[in-house]
């Protein structure tokens, strides 16, 4: 009881009130859906507690925390992208992200993630979590580095979770600004805690819009509209 006492008053003098309050509405809300379908998504993982399939980027990916539906729902609703183009979360960890995306109406939605302990978990979580979907709903997982994905014409709304550093970071964006110049399409940013935005905006032609603040996190959008020939 003290250290909670501790968490809600640090939380308090850190948020304010109203912050502090979409919080613990996010907490209660995550708890019960992981108590009602018994999936895993609780928990901080540090990089060094993973094997990963590329090493030398291990260094500056950051460790894993549980996006809070709550939030993930009032930005996927601001951001303004459609729910029938394709939606990637970069780093999804154990797949609370894209669980969300996929229950609020995404119609294909992938997880990239590049930690094989997380992919096991992510997609044990998926399972549990395919009953609620929408009919036809694609929902899966990938063991892959976002740096060398190969990200397709329909591949248009990205998710990041501040998932790395910025070296890391500019290798993804040329990634895709490499998709972008071979399939050029719309795409859709929303990036919490975006701590490495400019690598970012600096490699990709994107626009950022208003930010949102909801709870401990702060969302950019950004968008890319290709010029017509």
């Amino acid at each position: 009881m003290p250290q909670l006492l501790q968490r809600t008053f640090n939380s308090l003098t850190r948020l304010g009130p109203k912050r502090s309050m979409e919080t613990l509405l996010s907490m209660i809300e995550d708890a019960v859906f992981d108590l009602r379908l018994g999936t895993d998504m609780t928990g901080r993982v540090l990089q060094a507690e993973l094997t990963v399939i590329n090493p030398e980027h291990q260094a500056q990916a950051k460790p894993y925390f549980l996006t809070r539906a709550r939030a993930l729902r009032r930005a996927f609703a601001q951001s303004g992208a459609p729910l029938d183009r394709g939606f990637l979360d970069i780093g999804c960890g154990k797949g609370k992200a894209i669980i969300t995306a996929a229950l609020f109406g995404f119609k294909r939605v992938r997880g990239i993630e590049f930690a094989p302990e997380l992919v096991s978990v992510a997609k044990q979580n998926l399972d549990k979590a395919r009953r609620l979907l929408p009919p036809g709903t694609e929902l899966n997982v990938v063991c892959a580095d976002a740096t060398a994905y190969d990200y397709g014409p329909e591949d248009c709304v990205f998710f990041l979770y501040n998932p790395f550093g910025g070296d890391v970071m500019r290798e993804f964006a040329q990634q895709l600004a490499r998709s972008l110049r071979q399939h050029p399409r719309k795409l859709w940013v929303i990036y919490t805690d975006p701590a490495c935005l400019s690598e970012l905006m600096r490699e990709l032609p994107l626009q950022e819009q208003p930010r949102l603040t909801y709870g401990g996190y702060e969302i950019a959008f950004l968008t890319h509209t290709p010029v017509l020939q």
